[in-house]
């Protein structure tokens, strides 16, 4: 008779039968036999999976290959960090809004972001950063140029939708500001309305507006880094053994070429 389940699911003939046929059995047999109807637990199970966010605008490209594919850098670098790890893993895409209340409620437990105070409690957070990029603000020559947050007061502001702009957005939306803000869906159609006239600065992330203005020059434009934005490796802290899988993502990285697997563009915007 060959044994697929528990034996619970025998009726009560076939228990007195196995009762009497097991009980006849050498122990070493028996030993064998219950691997067979108990199979052991793996002692050396696979990691959990880790599911990666991140948001659906990008900071660092706005590419997309001839199937529709984005270009996401960051997303390259937590692939190729959970495969060195051998981790599985899966990613999805929030709106830059939902990002932190993701992580924050562990709808997705790994993510490459600024570091907030709000993910403190929640998140293992790494000691350096992956990736530093900027904020800039693009104008014309003749414009006057931004020194900081408080010289946007007053002006004409084209604004890309999908993007929260962090601190900016409360400034900007500020009626005491006086800002006329003018958003628009994509980073070409920023440049577009600025070489146009329609508004005097562009909000954009640097490696974004590098490959706009590298494809569709603006004469004569120039920028002003409004901030500079360090991005980190986030883990929540209800991952298994999370410390332990955040001091190997920080071992792997410091072995990686990091640029490469990012594989930005260079910085050549016209300024003449």
């Amino acid at each position: 008779m060959i044994i697929h389940g528990s034996l619970t699911r025998t009726n009560a003939k076939q228990r007195r039968f196995l009762g009497i046929r097991l009980s006849c059995l050498p122990i070493r047999s028996l030993a064998v036999l219950s691997t067979l109807v108990f199979p052991p637990t793996a002692v050396n199970a696979s990691p959990q999976s880790i599911r990666y966010a991140h948001p659906d605008q990008l900071v660092l490209s706005t590419l997309a290959n001839e199937n529709g594919e984005r270009n996401n850098p960051l997303l390259r670098v937590a692939k190729a960090l959970t495969q060195h790890a051998e981790i599985g893993f899966e990613s999805v895409a929030y709106p830059a809004s939902r990002m932190f209340y993701s992580i924050e409620k562990g709808l997705a437990n790994f993510s490459i972001l600024v570091h907030s105070p709000s993910l403190d409690k929640c998140c293992l957070v790494g000691k350096t950063p992956v990736v530093t990029t900027e904020l800039r603000v693009y104008h014309k020559k003749e414009t006057p140029k931004i020194s900081g947050l408080e010289s946007l007061a007053g002006k004409r502001i084209i604004t890309i939708r999908g993007y929260s702009y962090g601190q900016l957005k409360p400034f900007i939306s500020d009626p005491n500001n006086n800002i006329s803000a003018y958003p628009t869906l994509t980073h070409t159609s920023a440049f577009a309305m600025l070489d146009q006239g329609r508004a005097d600065y562009v909000l954009d992330y640097k490696q974004p507006s590098i490959e706009v203005l590298q494809q569709f020059p603006v004469r004569d434009i120039q920028f002003e880094a409004l901030q500079t934005i360090d991005l980190y490796l986030i883990l929540h802290r209800s991952y298994p053994k999370a410390h332990q899988v955040m001091e190997k993502f920080e071992r792997i990285i410091e072995t990686m070429d990091i640029n490469s697997v990012l594989d930005l563009p260079t910085d050549s915007i016209l300024t003449d």
